[in-house]
């Protein structure tokens, strides 16, 4: 359980001669969820061979002689990855380089490109067409020509290559008789920085008439670069999207380097930050969170600092900026790196490897239940049908009523002096609609599931795809859709939708708690803004001159006896990338294991935005799910952002930023 290598452990005598492969993968999967990628290559070499789990070395030439005149070369693209180079250095070294007509295929451009293939056809040319994704409507006249091909008609060297990124407009046929190899970008520190570096060349690494602060700053985003790419492997806590950078923004940011080098007496700093964080590499990135988080990491790298020789790039003594040499020294220093990097090296802390692991396995998983074959065999105790229907009964039976207007306490919609309803009360009436809206759904679905099973109706594709994710534990997608961002597995987000439902009805039936429990609402950031509007109306002021004061409390929601005099308590918050420190008073490291820690109660005071205090606060982003990113809504809100709330912090800002550090309203289990 302790063990950072579970995998390679002998199991106790007792079960080390007794289990066999897939029963070891079985117990690390229940025990250590996340290691269980790495059994999974374990029980793939035991039973297939090593070969199976070592990606084979990128041969063009092998697959040139194993193809023929009609069997298509298909690249599959991957991000950062372009293969025509090395298409073209097979074409010159086979003296086809005259041969190889390319053309990138789009809007207008089919008709070209049969035209490259009827004349190859016949003189033994290569044609090779690019992005077959961008031209969907030609793809059915791509899949002709290759069923009315004869190859005894055509030249015995034409060759067809194609390059696509995965899309289901992709002829299968073609597909299926096509030879298929793809080329990832290098992964990892080392292996970014190795390209990015190698690829500037002697010549111009010894160019720039600031030799020493060029080769600082240059070794400084190479290292910014490939930090940038390799964070992505940690999803949300990484970055919000997964931006797709490539070489060309290392090098448009190094020509911009070495220009402002040359011509400027003293190194510009600020607009080399801005210019490179903000215009090169932030022109891709469209969360403004993102953006925040890409000007942090390279300021810490971007500055007069790194001239020193010993400056460290990360927490950890291994990266740094080497002294000033040449291009091979530098070379040398990155080669030396270990091969495998500890997150401190992105500006995260160790435990994100924790939550990289979980989501690979997660993705595994999901994988693994797409293949899997919907029939199944063999005697089981009980059938698919057999176990839905158990669950729909069971879920209906737990299944709370719709909430009742009539029934609600007089305080909860109570009228203001004006004579119109108090704020607080219009949003928690919106929430119990949207509530029972869900609740109606649920029951009539598994009344309807239910009937078709025993084929009473139609079994719909609605309902099928219900009863497939029943069987899969999975929140039905006609529930998603008039329910709340969640991302927990049937059982957890039943028994959440029912807590829910009982904190809200609370409030219908008992008048507004003491304490609120954001993650019950549909709509917190409503919640907010009628809190807001409650005190503006109360104290006569403007609410657009109003903010939030975060006040987080010594305490957690049990301890709490009384309301506050002014604002409000909420309560249920989680924090990842970092915790509170109770001692300290403010926002700390996140202890080893521990990924994500409940957050104490947190005052939201209203104060005039003037008297809104700053300094020494880690301004920290709040999200209803651990996926980050949201989409912006017709009411300008995002769907997973709620607000930003300024924590109490000993250390600069940009430190949590890079740690990828937020408030949650759930956990994903």
């Amino acid at each position: 359980m302790n063990s950072d290598e579970p995998y390679n452990i002998p199991l106790p005598p007792v079960f080390e001669d007794r289990l066999t492969q897939f029963q070891r993968l079985m117990l690390l999967k229940v025990l250590r969820n996340g290691k269980m990628i790495f059994q999974v290559k374990c029980f793939v070499k035991a039973e297939l061979g090593a070969k199976f789990i070592e990606s084979p070395p990128f041969d063009l030439e092998g697959c040139l002689a194993d193809s023929s005149n009609i069997t298509p070369i298909i690249f599959v693209l991957s991000p950062g990855a372009d293969p025509i180079a090395y298409l073209n250095a097979l074409a010159v070294k086979k003296g086809m380089k005259e041969k190889l007509q390319a053309i990138s295929l789009g809007q207008g451009q089919g008709v070209k490109a049969e035209k490259l293939i009827r004349e190859a056809t016949a003189t033994g040319g290569w044609v090779c067409l690019q992005n077959c994704h961008l031209s969907a409507s030609w793809m059915p006249e791509l899949e002709k020509i290759q069923e009315t091909q004869d190859g005894n008609l055509i030249h015995a060297e034409y060759r067809l290559w194609l390059t696509s990124m995965p899309s289901t407009a992709f002829p299968v046929p073609v597909l299926q008789g096509g030879l298929k190899l793809t080329n990832e970008p290098p992964k990892g520190l080392k292996a970014n920085m190795t390209r990015s570096l190698t690829d500037i060349g002697e010549a111009r690494y010894e160019g720039c008439s600031k030799p020493r602060e060029y080769k600082k700053l240059l070794f400084a985003l190479s290292y910014f670069h490939a930090a940038i790419l390799e964070r992505r492997k940690y999803g949300a806590i990484g970055w919000n999207i997964a931006y797709e950078w490539m070489n060309s923004d290392f090098n448009t940011s190094e020509m911009n380097l070495m220009l402002y080098l040359d011509q400027q007496p003293e190194v510009p700093y600020i607009a080399l930050n801005y210019l490179i964080a903000q215009v090169n590499y932030g022109g891709r990135v469209t969360d403004d969170k993102d953006i925040r988080c890409i000007k942090a990491m390279l300021k810490n790298l971007m500055r007069s600092e790194i001239m020193q020789d010993g400056y460290k790039l990360s927490k950890l003594d291994t990266y740094y900026a080497p002294p000033e040499g040449t291009l091979q020294e530098a070379l040398n220093y990155v080669a030396s790196l270990p091969l495998d990097e500890d997150p401190e090296v992105f500006g995260l802390h160790t435990n994100a490897n924790i939550a990289f692991e979980i989501k690979t396995v997660s993705y595994f998983v999901d994988t693994v239940l797409l293949m899997q074959p919907r029939a199944s065999g063999g005697k089981v105790v009980k059938t698919p049908e057999e176990i839905v229907t158990d669950m729909a009964i069971d879920l209906g039976k737990q299944l709370p009523a719709n909430m009742n207007f009539d029934k609600a306490h007089e305080v909860t919609f109570e009228l203001t002096p004006e004579g119109v309803e108090n704020s607080l009360g219009v949003f928690v009436r919106q929430e119990i609609q949207r509530f029972n809206t869900l609740l109606s759904r649920i029951r009539s679905t598994l009344v309807d599931l239910e009937k078709a099973i025993q084929g009473t109706v139609v079994m719909s594709m609605e309902l099928e795809a219900m009863f497939q994710s029943f069987l899969d534990n999975k929140v039905p997608l006609n529930w998603e859709k008039v329910g709340y961002p969640c991302l927990k597995p049937l059982g957890s987000w039943f028994k959440d939708l029912i807590m829910r439902i009982e904190v809200v009805g609370d409030w219908l039936y008992n008048g507004p708690p003491i304490s609120y429990w954001t993650p019950a609402f549909f709509f917190p950031q409503g919640f907010n803004t009628a809190a807001m509007q409650s005190y503006a109306r109360a104290t006569t002021t403007a609410i657009d001159t109003l903010v939030f004061r975060t006040n987080v409390m010594p305490c957690f929601n049990k301890d709490i006896k009384e309301k506050p005099e002014t604002g409000v308590y909420v309560y249920g918050l989680f924090m990842q990338g970092a915790r509170w420190d109770s001692t300290k008073k403010c926002v700390d490291d996140s202890q080893l294991g521990v990924v994500i820690v409940e957050f104490p109660v947190i005052w939201l005071e209203p104060i005039l935005e003037e008297d809104l205090k700053v300094d020494k606060q880690f301004t920290c982003p709040l999200y209803k799910t651990s996926i980050r990113a949201g989409e912006l809504s017709t009411t300008g809100h995002s769907t997973n952002f709620v607000q930003y709330m300024n924590i109490p912090t000993d250390r600069d800002q940009d430190y949590w930023i890079r740690r990828g550090t937020a408030l949650l309203c759930m956990t994903d289990y």
